[in-house]
């Protein structure tokens, strides 16, 4: 099993973007390296989402192989979770997933494959893998 790196980064909820663009960068004592529409990313691994997957801050782990990974922790009992219409996660099989693999959960983006799974003990553990760019 390709075993976690270390921390990626976290995602926090933001109902208000703007507001919580202004408290971090308060607190971090610079602005976001990069900022969309609906979210923004400062150095350090923090970033804001108006869309996020949960409404509580979701850790990531950095991982070599998530496939791996996402395989391992599903044959120890791990639920994995997918992308549904409303921008929640929900377990696969529970409802369609309208974002990433229906069958994993696992999406693919510019730099990244993410995915989200629910450990035997309720725990939400979230995978990042680093990929090459290709737009």
């Amino acid at each position: 099993m390709s075993h976690p790196k270390g921390f990626a980064n976290v995602v926090y909820p933001a109902t208000d973007l703007d507001a919580s663009v202004a408290a971090f960068t308060a607190l971090l004592g610079a602005g976001p390296t990069f900022q969309g529409p609906d979210f923004a990313a400062f150095d350090g691994g923090i970033t804001l989402s108006s869309k996020p997957w949960v409404n509580h801050p979701l850790v990531f782990w950095t991982v070599d192989n998530l496939v791996e990974t996402h395989a391992a922790m599903v044959a120890a009992g791990a639920a994995p979770l997918g992308e549904i219409a409303d921008g929640s996660l929900a377990e696969i099989g529970t409802a369609e997933i309208t974002h990433g693999d229906p069958a994993t959960g696992i999406v693919d983006m510019p730099g990244s494959r993410l995915a989200v799974l629910r450990a035997a003990d309720g725990n939400l553990i979230a995978l990042n893998e680093s990929v090459p760019m290709s737009w």
